[in-house]
């Protein structure tokens, strides 16, 4: 018996509300109510490898300013998400740290680096 699963697209400013049919096999037997190309390829891929990019504060040691903004460099897996968030929780970064530097190389696995998103100044 087939199922529905119902999203709304983020592939363009539209936000259709999609409706993908899976089939009783767990395979996508149809996809409607998207309205360009974008919809379509954007539910597949939610469905199919769904990815985030995780973004966070850690904090610091050394510097007067107590937390640093970070990010994935790419998304990751959503699965990923969760160990990922853990790993930095327990993470202290001391200064001095630019924006684009790597603060963690291979989240949890993923083979994806995380970057500050700003500056640590002493």
């Amino acid at each position: 018996m087939a199922t529905e699963e119902k999203l709304i697209c983020v592939g363009c400013p539209m936000g259709c509300l999609v409706t993908l049919t899976i089939s009783s096999n767990k395979e996508v037997a149809g996809i409607s109510g998207n309205k360009c190309k974008q919809g379509e390829k954007y539910v597949l891929e939610e469905y199919l490898h769904p990815v985030r990019t995780l973004t966070a504060t850690v904090l610091t040691r050394g510097s007067s300013q107590p937390l640093l903004s970070v990010k994935t460099a790419r998304p990751i897996p959503k699965t990923k998400s969760l160990p990922g968030a853990i790993a930095l929780a327990g993470l202290k970064v001391r200064p001095p740290v630019k924006a684009g530097d790597v603060v963690i190389s291979n989240l949890a696995g993923t083979g994806v680096d995380v970057v500050a998103t700003g500056n640590l100044l002493s």
